[in-house]
């Protein structure tokens, strides 16, 4: 390769490929969620605002009594001022997503810089106050950008769960299906009123917000919420995460999601240790904490992610019943270092071999401390296990 191609591999690498690398993927000084220990997440929509389309989208939150953010688009807003002031006037919150909607990759940075100036005019204009937050079309940064972006006060968000809508031949049911299975609490949800997405969305709504809260779910604008930016707390879980995925794959491990509150993951093993009541190899049904989820949870508090644990206890036992893979289950256990506070669900206690217990410990302890848990004061896994009688009986 000559020079001029080396050189224009570097200006490629710096003007789209780092800033893809340590801002739209790892998310660092990126709002990527919200602190959602109590079920909290945030609806955004994208594109618009477009008179064919976002009064749907509308209609659809104002019959559930939901609040969302919406990135307008400075160009249509000024075509559709009226349409931003009624969105702001029911309760929504009004953000920017540029003037005109193309990829930052794609432009010079001074371009770039200017789109969003031109972009939070035009809304500061018609709502009389300027816009909180910016997202960049497609969640493409660039350092100008950002630059820019946090010269105008504005606050750079990203999101955590893609719904979908704009992909062909996506329909309201699936979308509705996909934003149910992922969703977590925190999670921030990108939709859109306009083009492709902005059709679907309404349909989508209708199926997913019943849906939502039905599970515990509090939608709320992302002006209500605290933001949580990226860095390395929440770059780490990130790393570990294809770990985690393999293992999950390698042991069949599935979720226990039936709400906001769940935390939960289960996967069909045989006890691996004898107990005074089974032997060893008994079919049982494994525990896992979703480390996650779990994590999301216990930013609201002890007691909270307490609670949060106890009603997942419920789940385990609808599982036992809904899953015809699970009918053989005798016993229920997990390998955990908080058997103390897990005991007094029903559980009994039992120590674990000590070279089981050092590895395990070790695994764990790891677990625990890259998803931003507090140092322990003592590492010593324990086996917890209840008869699935005792666990239908007591929570089903």
């Amino acid at each position: 390769m000559n020079a001029l191609g080396y050189g224009l591999g570097t200006l490629a690498l710096l003007h789209a490929g780092l800033p893809w690398a340590i801002h739209q993927r790892l998310g660092l000084g990126i709002a990527l969620r919200a602190r959602g220990g109590r079920g909290q997440v945030a609806l955004t929509f994208d594109d618009g605002p477009d008179p064919r389309t976002t009064p749907g989208v509308l209609e659809a939150l104002d019959r559930h009594q939901v609040r969302a953010t919406f990135f307008m688009l400075g160009e249509r807003a000024v075509k559709s001022p009226h349409l931003v002031r009624e969105i702001a006037a029911a309760g929504h919150e009004v953000a920017l997503h540029g003037h005109r909607h193309r990829h930052a990759w794609f432009r010079l940075p001074w371009e770039a810089a200017a789109d969003v100036q031109r972009g939070y005019d035009a809304l500061t204009k018609i709502l009389e106050h300027p816009p909180r937050f910016y997202r960049p079309p497609h969640g493409g940064w660039t350092w100008p950008l950002l630059q820019k972006v946090r010269r105008l006060g504005l606050t750079p968000v990203q999101w955590g769960l893609e719904a979908g809508d704009w992909v062909a031949g996506a329909t309201p049911e699936a979308i509705a299906a996909k934003v149910i299975r992922l969703i977590s609490p925190g999670t921030i949800v990108v939709m859109h009123d306009a083009g492709p997405g902005g059709a679907k969305s309404p349909g989508a709504l209708e199926r997913l917000l019943p849906e939502l809260l039905d599970r515990g779910y509090r939608p709320r604008r992302l002006g209500d919420l605290e933001l949580v930016f990226g860095g390395l707390p929440e770059a780490l879980p990130k790393l570990v995460a294809p770990a985690e995925a393999l293992f999950a794959r390698l042991y069949k491990v599935e979720p226990a999601f039936y709400g906001a509150h769940s935390v939960f993951r289960l996967a069909p093993a045989p006890l691996p240790v004898a107990t005074p009541e089974f032997p060893k190899g008994t079919p049982g049904l494994e525990i896992h904490l979703d480390s996650e989820r779990m994590r999301r949870t216990a930013e609201a508090g002890t007691f909270v992610a307490y609670r949060r644990v106890r009603a997942s206890m419920a789940d385990l036992a609808r599982a036992l019943r809904e899953r015809a893979h699970l009918a053989n289950v005798e016993v229920i256990f997990a390998v955990t270092l908080f058997w103390e506070l897990l005991g007094p669900l029903g559980f009994s206690v039992q120590p674990l071999p000590p070279g089981s217990a050092r590895r395990l410990g070790a695994w764990m302890y790891l677990l625990h401390r890259l998803y931003g848990g507090r140092p322990l004061k003592r590492v010593e896994p324990r086996l917890i296990y209840m008869p699935k009688s005792a666990l239908l009986s007591r929570y089903g």
